[in-house]
């Protein structure tokens, strides 16, 4: 199991697109800092993991504008994303 964690906008880098080919149905995704800019594309929701699996760093989307809804993504806070890391065999940065 790996925690991917994606920091650069889907808009302006490859990083996501990396990411999904690489993902694994067991797999996890944390999005943080511009990453949570993902959730501001509704075209782009259908290729998002089950919101189980999805994660994103609430302080990061905040400051960006982005909603914040639990259907799409599990909000994170420092804490979580602490235990996210913990919780999974490797981490894999997407920056």
């Amino acid at each position: 199991m790996i925690l991917h964690i994606v920091n650069k906008s889907p808009f302006e880098h490859p990083a996501w697109q990396q990411c999904l080919r690489a993902l694994g149905e067991q797999d996890s995704v944390l999005l943080i800092e511009d990453g949570t800019l993902l959730l501001s594309n509704p075209s782009a929701l259908n290729l998002l993991p089950p919101a189980e699996r999805l994660f994103i760093l609430g302080d990061d989307a905040k400051s960006r504008g982005i909603a914040l809804n639990s259907a799409v993504a599990s909000v994170a806070d420092y804490g979580r994303f602490v235990e996210l890391v913990a919780q999974h065999a490797k981490t894999l940065s997407w920056f």
